[in-house]
């Protein structure tokens, strides 16, 4: 990781994490944390930290859909307390996945194209086990 990618975590972690984090809270009524492998975002160079917007915006909409009334709600709240990203140079891995209270998505942002899961993906599967 050079000074750039530095630079440009450091400024997501500082301004755009914490704004993120505060639009999940208004969508779902209560705190989800983000955790962020913020290695697997470095390793390469500045292009998978510049795409991160893409999935927290998708995540959110995915909150949002599950979260239109009290119902759903609770019922992500019964389910997932933290979120936490991965990204991954390969395009196999890309996966949603709950596992206790954690939802894991792993995401293929390096490279020219990028892959990962959309909102409605999301949804879907986290409406499944809800």
């Amino acid at each position: 990781m050079g000074l750039a990618e530095k630079r440009l975590a450091e400024s997501i972690k500082v301004e755009k994490l914490p704004a993120f984090e505060a639009k999940l809270k208004e969508r779902a009524g209560y705190d989800i944390k983000v955790d962020i492998d913020w290695n697997t975002f470095t390793a390469y160079d500045e292009y998978p930290l510049s795409r991160l917007e893409y999935v927290f915006d998708d995540v959110e909409s995915f909150v949002k859909k599950i979260c239109i009334d009290d119902m759903g709600k609770e019922a992500l709240q019964d389910k997932i307390s933290t979120i936490h990203l991965t990204n991954s140079e390969n395009n196999d891995d890309v996966k949603v996945e709950l596992k206790e209270d954690t939802l894991f998505l792993t995401v293929q942002l390096v490279q020219s194209s990028f892959s990962y899961q959309t909102d409605s993906q999301i949804a879907s599967y986290v409406e499944s086990l809800l």
